[in-house]
C-alpha cells in the first residue's frame, strides 16, 4: 500500500510542474484556491466537485485526461470530488492550491495530493485507509476478547495514530479547522470501534441472558466527546460512521429500560427515530440518519402493513422532501417485489451490443440473478467464483451477473472479457438508476431467484449467505420433481 503510495507521490510531482506552467496567469490568493490534477485510466471525461449535492461542480478532463479549476467565494470545509462510480473527501480552504493524481484501478491506494494544502489531505486519506484495515480485521477477528482487553488493544493503536497526528501539527502550520477534521477522521473510527465491540456484546447477551459483561470505568469516556451536531463534520465517514452505531445501541439500551416495552421491532424502530430527532438539531445530519434507520428497516421487513407504518412515522419527523420521495418510492417497489409475484421486466444490453429484456432470460427452471458494480472489485471476482461454483453443482440453476454501473458500457466490457466471464451470462442495465430502484438493489449481495415464467421465489436472498446454497438446494430438488412429473404426465 505505501510502495503505491510512494510511487504515484513521485508522478504526481512531475505532474504538478506540468500542470503550473498551463496557465501562467493563475494567481492563487486569499480570496480563492485552485484545485487540479491528473486521471490515468479515466471511466469519464470529467469530475465533480461539491460541498453539498444541490450546487455541484462539473470540471471536464482535456485531452491529456488532465484538470484545473478556480473556485471564489470558497465555503471552506471538506467536500466530495466524484470520478464515476467512485468518490472520495477533500479538504478546501482558501488559499489552497491543490493536485491530485489518481489511477482509477486503485483509487483510493493511489490517490495523492500535492501543492499548497496538500499534507492535511494526504493525512487525511491514509487515516481513511488505515481505518479501513483495521476496522476489517476487528471485524473479521473470531477471539473473544473482554471489554477491558479490547480498550487495552484499541487505546495503543490510538496512541500510534496521536503521535502521527502530533508529528504532522508540529512540522506544517495548520489551521484550526484542519486540525480538527484530521484529528476526528481518526478520533470518530475509535469511537466507533467502541460502539460496535457493545453491540456485540448485547447482542450476546440476547443469546446468553446469563452472559455478565464488566465495563471499565472509563470505557465509555468517549461518548462525552461527541458531538451529534458537528456542521464541519457532516461529511465525515468515520464521524458518520459512529452517529450510526451509537444511535443503535443508544436506542436499544433506552428503550429496553422503559418500564413497559413492546417486543415488536416496528415500535423499536419508531422509538430509534424519535431518539434521533430529539437529539439531532442539525438538518442535514438529522435527516441522514432518519433516511438510513428507515431504508434498512423497510429493506428488511416483509409485511407492508408494518413497513408503511414506519414510513408515515418516518415522513412525520423528516424535513428532507426528496428523501421522502426516494424512501416512498422504495416502499413501493418492495411490496412489488414479493414472491409469486412476476419480477418488474427490465430493458438490458448483452455483451455484444444488443438490447433484449429481463423476461426473456427465464429459460431454466430457476434463474439467479446476481448484480455487481466495477467499483467493488473485491465483490465481483468473489460474487463470480462463487456463481461458477454453484452453476457446475445446480445445473438446473441459471445464474445471470448484470451490472449496475452507469456511463460504464466500455469498461464493463473490458472487464468481463478480462475475466473471461461467460459472456452469454452477462448483462448491463441500460436505465441503472430506474432499474436498481425497481428492483430495489440497496446492497452488494442481493440475489432475485425467479422461476420460468417469471414469477418471483425470493426477492433478496444473500449470495454469501449460509443458508443461501441450502435455499438452492430446496428450489433445485422442486425443479427436478416438476420436471419428472411433467414427463410422466
Amino acid at each position: 500500500m505505501y510502495f503505491v503510495r510512494i510511487k504515484y507521490l513521485i508522478c504526481i510531482i512531475i505532474v504538478s510542474f506540468s500542470l503550473s506552467n498551463c496557465d501562467s496567469t493563475t494567481e492563487v490568493t486569499s480570496d480563492h484556491i485552485y484545485f487540479g490534477g491528473e486521471i490515468v485510466n479515466p471511466n469519464t471525461d470529467y469530475i465533480v466537485l461539491f460541498k453539498d449535492k444541490k450546487h455541484p461542480d462539473t470540471i471536464y478532463l482535456d485531452k491529456n485526461n488532465r484538470f484545473s479549476h478556480k473556485i471564489e467565494d470558497l465555503k471552506e470545509g471538506l467536500y466530495s470530488f466524484r470520478h464515476n462510480p467512485e468518490y472520495q473527501l477533500v479538504l478546501l480552504e482558501k488559499g489552497d492550491s491543490i493536485l491530485v493524481r489518481l489511477n482509477t484501478l486503485e483509487f483510493d491506494e493511489s490517490l495523492v495530493f500535492t501543492g499548497r494544502g496538500a499534507r492535511k489531505n494526504n493525512f487525511l486519506i491514509d487515516m481513511f485507509l488505515q481505518n479501513e484495515l483495521e476496522r476489517e480485521n476487528l471485524q473479521k477477528r473470531r477471539t473473544r476478547q473482554t471489554p477491558r482487553q479490547f480498550k487495552k488493544q484499541q487505546d495503543s493503536l490510538f496512541e500510534l495514530r496521536e503521535k502521527r497526528f502530533k508529528s504532522l501539527t508540529s512540522k506544517y502550520e495548520l489551521s484550526d479547522l484542519s486540525k480538527k477534521i484530521c484529528r476526528s477522521s481518526f478520533e470518530y473510527d475509535f469511537f466507533s470501534r467502541y460502539e460496535m465491540f457493545l453491540y456485540k456484546q448485547q447482542y450476546s447477551r440476547i443469546k446468553n441472558i446469563n452472559a455478565a459483561v464488566e465495563y471499565p470505568k472509563d470505557f465509555f469516556d468517549y461518548r462525552a466527546k461527541g458531538d451529534f451536531n458537528d456542521d464541519d463534520l457532516m461529511r465525515l465517514y468515520s464521524y458518520n460512521r459512529f452517529l450510526n452505531h451509537y444511535f443503535t445501541n443508544s436506542s436499544y439500551t433506552k428503550y429496553m429500560n422503559q418500564k413497559s416495552f413492546s417486543k415488536s421491532k416496528v415500535a423499536y424502530t419508531m422509538y430509534k427515530l424519535d431518539l434521533v430527532d430529539s437529539m439531532i438539531h442539525h438538518s442535514y445530519i438529522k435527516n441522514n440518519l432518519l433516511r438510513g434507520i428507515t431504508t434498512n428497516f423497510i429493506l428488511d421487513n416483509k409485511n407492508d402493513y408494518t413497513s408503511q407504518k414506519v414510513l408515515d412515522h418516518y415522513l412525520s419527523i423528516s424535513s428532507d422532501k426528496k428523501f421522502q420521495t426516494e424512501l416512498v418510492k422504495m416502499a413501493k417497489a418492495t411490496a412489488r417485489l414479493k414472491p409469486n409475484n412476476i419480477i418488474p421486466d427490465q430493458d438490458l444490453i448483452s455483451s455484444n451490443g444488443e438490447m433484449t429484456k429481463l423476461s426473456a432470460l427465464f429459460e431454466k427452471p430457476v434463474t439467479a440473478l446476481y448484480f455487481w458494480s466495477i467499483e467493488r472489485k473485491d465483490h465481483y471476482i468473489k460474487a463470480h467464483k462463487k456463481t461458477d461454483y454453484l452453476s457446475k453443482v445446480y445445473p438446473n440453476i441459471d445464474f445471470i451477473g448484470i451490472n449496475t454501473d452507469d456511463e460504464q458500457t466500455d469498461n464493463w466490457l473490458k472487464t468481463i472479457k478480462r475475466h473471461q466471464y461467460n459472456l452469454d451470462r452477462e448483462y448491463e442495465f441500460k436505465f441503472p438508476k430506474c432499474s436498481s430502484d425497481e428492483l430495489v438493489i440497496h446492497y452488494t449481495n442481493k440475489v432475485i431467484l425467479v422461476d420460468r415464467d417469471g414469477k418471483i421465489i425470493n426477492p433478496n436472498a444473500d449470495l454469501f449467505s449460509s443458508f443461501f446454497e441450502k435455499q438452492l438446494m430446496s428450489y433445485s430438488r422442486l425443479a427436478t420433481l416438476e420436471k419428472q412429473k411433467t414427463v410422466l404426465d
